[in-house]
């Protein structure tokens, strides 16, 4: 029942962050919901140092991918991976105008992996697709499940299953299975961009993630018009303990 949003973040440092949620259908009456936030220090993160094969990466963003026009940013990998898990965010509100983090791999329609990671901002149907340069942040992990500094978690590329708000009245669900005690936080990113209109991803359900599943849904805008359907979209999650 909530109109379309995308969270916004800005003046990020050591000690934190400002938030706030844009609404993506041309209204500007306040929306409140809740947003699950991930925070991790820039850099690369390897099996033998840290446990972990991560890297987290910040960098300005001069390209704006949008309808009938998407086209991502080229970026190279700090650590080599098998099957690489991409959630990111914009990171910065330079201009005044909603954008999107999107990723793909060799083509729209791909999702990234271990040779193609592309990532950028979005418009999806806004007609006005003029952006300022923006800074994005983006994790690279290896799927699977281990632990961050004693914290556990689970990361995967799900399938091509995720569909929008007016395709049904329940979220889409991934399955955990990375043995979870409890759930603290999770970040869900569209993986390739099936749908010309555009998407990204957002949690939904009540919860919307426990030990055995993460609910979603490929949530469009309402700018151009006000339906939400989306044809099948692939995420990537991380959820942590």
């Amino acid at each position: 029942t909530d109109p379309s949003v995308v969270t916004r973040i800005t003046n990020v440092t050591s000690t934190g962050f400002d938030l706030k949620v844009d609404r993506a259908d041309n209204l500007t009456d306040p929306v409140s919901i809740d947003v699950s936030v991930i925070a991790i220090d820039e850099g690369v993160y390897t099996v033998a140092s840290d446990g972990v094969k991560m890297e987290a990466v910040k960098y300005t963003s001069t390209v704006t991918g949008r309808k009938s026009g998407w086209t991502g940013e080229s970026r190279s990998y700090q650590n080599s991976y098998t099957t690489p898990v991409v959630v990111g965010q914009v990171m910065s509100a330079n201009g005044s105008e909603w954008s999107a983090f999107w990723s793909m791999g060799s083509s729209r329609t791909a999702p990234v992996d271990a040779s193609n990671l592309n990532v950028g901002k979005h418009v999806a149907e806004d007609p006005n697709t003029t952006r300022a340069d923006e800074t994005i942040g983006y994790i690279v992990i290896e799927q699977g499940s281990g632990t961050i500094n004693g914290v556990a978690y689970e990361a995967a590329l799900g399938a091509d299953t995720v569909r929008g708000v007016d395709d049904s009245a329940t979220p889409y669900t991934y399955s955990l299975s990375g043995g979870l005690s409890s759930v603290s936080a999770a970040a869900v990113s569209i993986s390739g961009m099936d749908g010309n209109n555009g998407a990204w991803g957002v949690l939904a359900g009540n919860p919307a993630f426990t030990t055995t599943s993460i609910g979603m849904y490929a949530l469009e805008d309402q700018v151009g018009d006000n339906e939400r359907a989306h044809t099948t979209a692939q995420m990537s999650y991380i959820v942590f303990e």
